[in-house]
């Protein structure tokens, strides 16, 4: 009876540990929430040893407590800085949490009687601009894109371990004229209105860094925020660098919709005068010419770059766009349903630029399924390149292009799941760079192909020769000048399409609308 009593009290003493157990996991997670609505709570925290090597931007503001460099701020009030959750919690108990309620209310106070339109996001309120029919004046954009100042020589980034796709696609828009003259100049910080991580914010933080610091430095603010950049992109991962910049563009057309209650509030002739849209966006023309009555369909597509096959004999970039232009044929299960026959008729079909960007982005299809998935055609791109043939109506020399960056994907094998990128860049002086994170690696990583080790900082002085010999992934080209008026919007031909003359007419200065209106078609 004693052993038995013995055991009977054992269990009951392990049942009492295990209750216990469970009261101080449901009184932890009762803690985690109620810290979260005061403080910014992170699992990366925890991770704190792991992530060590990993360099944070110092130019972020110290911690409040610590004087450390700090990463993370405080949820409620935004004003202070901590470099761990320890640190928040001192500062909160040494009196942050009644200071923190003063700023928060009358923080409140001020956007409930500005008059201004509130738009709640993650539980907070934030201000945001009126929406009008221009969201950037086209003759602003024009002063950023002909800006003269010298710029900088490309600075180099370190790898954080697979981080070169995104690496390659940053310094692409570091060279990009117009986004750099506007981040340096005017600035996007000062002015954004949203209360969580904005990547226009951190890509200007990124731009002014790369202009002051002559050595290599980590882009992990960016890189550690992948998801909010692209839901699928996954940091440490291998990704593509042409989905990476689409993925770039679209989050920051996004930032500057934001900035006026977002996508929904925005009509969509508006949306086509961002910032953004005035740097990348661009119109493409699908015309469907019916063999029975002759009668033309145009449909209007917004761009923001061009993707081109290479299959084929075509060995050019010139010959590229040309299968991109060419005339489809209709027809077999394939045909074409007509207005006027009102019936399913042969037709043809062609894909033209409408309006051209002013910053023109080239994918050149290399990657496909099957076998590695890489082709490694040669293709020849010129260092100017005219747009003219590809048009959808006569053009001017304002369809003249210079080269400004090339991204490559070297890889084994035609390997398409393995390899690395580097790119070649020019800065406003004209000078080409070739740019390859390799030598700066923070781990060892033995999938990735050895480049150059010569290179210094993962940068180095090469000539024209030397750009345009490569097996080029993307090409970016900027116009010579400008072009000459406000981006249309889509629309359809006969009334729409008046509508839309109309629409543009309203937004773009008379000078502008005079020097493209002899190209209206009926």
């Amino acid at each position: 009876m004693h052993v038995v009593g013995l055991t009977l009290d054992l269990n009951w003493f392990l049942q009492f540990i295990f209750t216990l157990f469970i009261f101080a996991l449901g009184a932890l997670h009762l803690l985690k929430n109620t810290a979260s609505k005061y403080f910014e709570v992170d699992a990366n925290f925890d991770r704190d040893q792991t992530m060590s090597s990993i360099p944070v931007d110092p130019d972020l503001s110290p911690c409040a407590v610590c004087s450390n460099t700090a990463s993370k701020k405080c949820s409620r009030c935004k004003s202070v800085r901590y470099c761990s959750s320890a640190c928040q919690k001192l500062h909160w108990n040494a009196g942050h949490k009644t200071k923190c309620k003063e700023n928060s209310a009358q923080t409140a106070s001020i956007k409930l009687f500005s008059g201004v339109a509130l738009v709640p996001a993650s539980g907070t309120s934030k201000i945001i601009k009126k929406p009008r029919k221009v969201l950037f004046p086209y003759d602003e954009f024009v002063k950023l894109f002909n800006w003269e100042k010298p710029g900088f020589p490309p600075c180099g980034l370190l790898n954080c371990g697979n981080s070169c796709f995104a690496n390659v696609v940053l310094q692409c828009l570091v060279s990009t004229r117009p986004l750099v003259a506007y981040l340096l100049e005017k600035g996007h910080r000062k002015e954004c209105k949203r209360n969580d991580w904005c990547f226009l914010c951190e890509f200007q933080i990124h731009v002014e860094r790369s202009s002051q610091n002559p050595h290599p430095f980590s882009p992990i603010n960016i890189l550690s925020r992948l998801p909010n950049i692209g839901g699928n992109l996954g940091y440490g991962r291998q990704e593509d660098a042409h989905e990476f910049m689409r993925f770039a563009i679209d989050t920051m057309q996004s930032v500057c919709l934001d900035e006026f209650g977002g996508e929904k509030a925005v009509d969509r002739v508006s949306q086509e005068t961002t910032l953004i849209q005035h740097i990348f966006g661009g119109h493409l023309q699908s015309q469907v010419i019916c063999t029975n009555c002759n009668k033309i369909s145009n449909q209007y597509e917004n761009m923001m770059d061009l993707t081109v096959e290479i299959h084929g004999d075509a060995s050019s970039l010139e010959e590229c766009l040309d299968q991109f232009t060419v005339k489809e044929w209709l027809h077999g299960e394939n045909m074409y349903k007509c207005d006027g026959c009102n019936d399913y008729v042969k037709a043809w079909k062609r894909l033209t630029i409408r309006w051209a960007p002013n910053i023109l982005t080239i994918a050149l299809k290399r990657f496909q399924s099957g076998r590695f998935g890489k082709l490694n055609k040669r293709v020849i791109f010129p260092e100017t390149l005219d747009l003219n043939p590809y048009m959808s109506e006569d053009g001017d020399d304002t369809n003249l292009y210079k080269l400004y960056a090339v991204v490559v994907h070297v890889d084994m094998l035609n390997a398409s799941f393995f390899g690395h990128y580097i790119c070649y860049t020019k800065d406003f002086c004209g000078n080409w760079y070739l740019i390859d994170d390799h030598k700066n690696f923070l781990y060892a990583k033995p999938s990735v192909i050895p480049i150059q080790s010569s290179l210094e900082d993962g940068v180095m002085r090469v000539e024209l020769e030397d750009v345009l010999s490569q097996g080029a992934y993307m090409l970016l080209y900027s116009r010579v000048s400008a072009r000459p008026s406000c981006l249309r919007t889509s629309g359809t031909q006969g009334k729409d399409e008046q509508k839309s003359m109309k629409a543009e007419e309203e937004r773009c200065p008379k000078d502008q609308i005079a020097s493209v209106a002899g190209k209206e078609s009926d």
